[in-house]
């Protein structure tokens, strides 16, 4: 009998409430987003209407589409966060092979060194960055916001499937080379098909980290025509003033596709995730 059965049933009741409860408070920013961006400018400071509004309507979000270049923002974020993706997955699947079926002075060094760099917060490392890429000439274009990103979805994607490759057998990959694949035949033709879920896990976080990122973006970025959606939505921001109503309607435009992605493919996330912490 495992623990859950043998609780009573007012301990299964309370920790139902805690559930409920920690539900209510992490939906809570979301549904008071939605909200604002629902309400006219008057309504939004309105006490009597703070949770349950009796006016809705959609003019803030026509406001946002014929005042600001939003339709910009998200082409240049999702084309931004596609190849940073892209490029992310082939790096770190190349490492993540590299450091568990391969034998090379220094691959354990370089391995905890991946590590170090992903868990380095952003913001110790956004200034040493811009001196470097402003001496390659790339501020404010679009390679250089790529690099940039590179430097925490590349380790994030090798991190994660370097913990997987590692739970593989090595036979799998000595059986493809008695059959006479190459090593780069071995990764394609046999790992990379059961390190599938993996790699979605690798992809959907490389490019959610990309879509919302902020800090890199307001650096190195000067320019409109390169201007990402985080920092689009950063520009409702004027003085002291805030334009409450049309920055929750680009929040919200920008936080559908992300969980529109998350439903659709969360069986592949919660099973990348866990699909190397049990070998054998």
């Amino acid at each position: 009998m495992s623990i859950i059965d043998r609780r009573s049933p007012a301990q299964t009741a309370g920790v139902y409430v805690i559930l409920v409860a920690f539900c209510i408070f992490a939906a809570f920013p979301v549904y008071w987003v939605v909200l604002t961006s629902l309400k006219s400018a008057r309504d939004v400071f309105k006490t009597a209407e703070i949770l349950i509004p009796v006016r809705l309507n959609l003019s803030n979000y026509a406001t946002v589409f014929k005042q600001y270049q939003i339709a910009r923002w998200i082409e240049v974020s999702t084309i931004l966060a596609l190849v940073s993706t892209f490029f992310a997955l082939i790096v770190g699947i190349l490492a993540g092979y590299s450091l568990t079926h391969f034998r090379y002075r220094g691959r354990h060094v370089l391995a905890v060194a991946i590590i170090l760099s992903y868990i380095i917060p952003k913001g110790l490392l956004f200034i040493p960055l811009f001196l470097v890429l402003n001496q390659l000439g790339l501020v404010d274009t679009f390679l250089g916001l790529v690099f940039a990103h590179e430097t925490f979805s590349v380790p994030f994607c090798t991190w994660l499937l370097y913990g997987y490759f590692k739970t593989l057998p090595k036979e799998l990959v000595d059986s493809g080379r008695i059959d006479g694949c190459s090593p780069l035949g071995v990764l394609t033709k046999i790992l990379l098909p059961l390190a599938a879920p993996s790699v979605a896990t690798a992809a959907i976080f490389a490019f959610t980290t990309s879509w919302n990122e902020f800090l890199y973006a307001a650096t190195l970025i000067t320019s409109s025509r390169l201007k990402t959606l985080p920092l689009g939505i950063a520009g409702f921001l004027r003085a002291d003033s805030y334009n409450w109503g049309p920055m929750m309607a680009a929040a919200v435009i920008a936080i559908i596709p992300m969980l529109v992605l998350f439903v659709l493919l969360q069986r592949y996330v919660v099973q990348g995730l866990t699909i190397g912490a049990v070998k054998g």
